[in-house]
């Protein structure tokens, strides 16, 4: 599946400059991808999303190819999953793709769907997983300067091998008791018009101000802030931006992925890890999904 027609521009601030990004989808060839096309850049350079092409960054997932970057991937990508897209290049006018109400994926959404699906003459080929695969990581990434106590019990990712993409996220901060705990799950066949899961917020905890104002600036107002005692729902919407994220992640694999996965305090990091886990321990084959 392609687009039928290319989307409108899709403007919004790039989330850690105070500086303003416009997107746009267009169809592709049978098989190509996902493809980003730097069109500010002379020649406008394109970079394929493939796991090779992967540069793991704390907070969000960038890809990099001859040189030319791409920034802020995982919404994006979160969306063509949402939205089936198989094969669609991706025009960016900056580095960075653009953060639009508060860092959901909706308006991506909307754009692709308001473009159309057109079907191609391919068979639609998935990743799926031939045996359970699991991720264990107990590193504390608060920093040696942080405060903040390491977390404990560290964090996993467990996959089991299934007929479609599903995933559950429990969002938990062990060193932050009075902070809730949220708990999401979707299945994508099911999700693409769960409007909770596409509106569900970046978010950033009160403990991070410093940290984050000085990385995303006035951009953060923007974004959801987790505090001590928050409503339970604002930690679930954070579970259930988790899940998109998740996603998103995923597709830098280059095709849709299927299987039963459970992620328990995950993150951009753990989710490039299992990209490279899954890729290395030879545990992926190829088949054929309608």
């Amino acid at each position: 599946t392609t687009l039928a027609n290319s989307s409108e521009w899709i403007d919004g601030m790039q989330l850690d400059r105070d500086v303003r990004a416009r997107v746009r989808f267009h169809p592709a060839s049978g098989d190509e991808g996902i493809v980003f096309i730097r069109s500010d850049q002379p020649g406008q350079p394109s970079v394929r999303c493939r796991p090779e092409n992967l540069r793991s960054m704390p907070r969000w997932t960038s890809l990099e190819e001859n040189g030319c970057w791409v920034h802020h991937t995982e919404h994006v990508l979160a969306a063509v999953a949402f939205c089936g897209v198989d094969n669609v290049r991706v025009e960016m006018d900056a580095d960075r793709l653009p953060m639009t109400a508060g860092g959901t994926c909706a308006a991506f959404v909307a754009a692709l769907r308001g473009a159309g699906l057109a079907s191609q003459d391919a068979p639609r080929r998935a990743f799926a997983l031939k045996e359970p695969v699991f991720l264990l990581d107990r590193e504390n990434t608060q920093g040696e300067k942080s405060n903040e106590p390491p977390l404990k019990d560290g964090r996993y990712v467990l996959g089991l091998p299934a007929e479609r993409l599903s995933v559950s996220t429990v969002f938990h901060w062990s060193h932050m008791p009075s902070l809730p705990v949220g708990v999401a799950e979707c299945e994508v066949a099911g999700a693409r018009a769960d409007s909770a899961l596409l509106q569900a917020r970046s978010y950033w905890v009160e403990s991070e101000k410093e940290q984050v104002g000085k990385l995303l600036g006035p951009v953060q107002n923007q974004l959801m802030m987790l505090y001590p005692g928050c409503p339970a729902e604002l930690a679930h919407e954070a579970a259930r931006h988790k899940i998109v994220d998740f996603i998103g992640d995923m597709w830098i694999l280059g095709r849709p992925l299927v299987g039963r996965f459970v992620a328990f305090r995950a993150g951009h990091r753990i989710h490039h890890a299992l990209v490279q886990k899954m890729i290395a321990d030879g545990v992926l084959r190829l088949m054929e999904v309608r």
